[in-house]
């Protein structure tokens, strides 16, 4: 019962606030320690993700609600989130926008397996459409980028130690070749 828990969780997460119609799913299965792990991506969640994707020609602004008050740089809160409560756009210097959401973890167990999960419903989503997924792992952190060619944006899911907990942060930023 545990082991569907946490794959619920991500899957409710990547959903969003899409609704769920005439949908079929991929399924796969893997074996680690004896324990067999059900993943379910529907069309609906990897939606989510490609409605990012394509947003970012526009600068997100589909997105965007209310800017927040910095005068270091322009920042707008966002009504979509794929890991946490608080995600962002910011305009770069270069007016270019990037993604960003990031949640606090408190062990190092949980937050490696919800950044393994996520990761994996990434992979299903995106190498549907040839993106190569790249992952480094240290003591400290843990670190998968998705990139598709150097003109659409690069996705990057990455978890850190930071004192005594972990962050995990996910972002669609601008190109390689920008």
């Amino acid at each position: 019962m545990k082991n569907y828990i946490i794959p619920s969780i991500v899957a409710f997460i990547l959903a969003g606030c899409t609704s769920k119609t005439n949908q079929t799913t991929t399924t796969t299965t893997t074996t680690t320690t004896n324990q067999s792990v059900k993943t379910t991506v529907t069309p609906d969640e990897c939606s989510t993700i490609n409605n990012l994707i394509n947003g970012y020609e526009s600068g997100f602004n589909s997105i965007k609600t209310d800017k927040v008050n910095n005068q270091f740089t322009n920042q707008w809160r966002t009504n979509t989130h794929i890991i946490g409560a608080t995600c962002t756009v910011t305009l770069n210097k270069s007016e270019q926008a990037s993604y960003q959401c990031q949640t606090p973890v408190n062990t190092q167990t949980q937050t490696v397996k919800s950044h393994q999960k996520l990761a994996k419903q990434l992979r299903q989503c995106l190498t549907k459409t040839s993106w190569f997924e790249s992952q480094k792992e240290t003591a400290n952190s843990i670190y998968s980028t998705f990139v598709l060619d150097t003109k659409t944006p690069v996705i990057t899911l990455s978890t850190n130690q930071e004192g005594n907990g972990f962050t995990t942060r996910f972002e669609i930023a601008p190109p390689l070749g920008l």
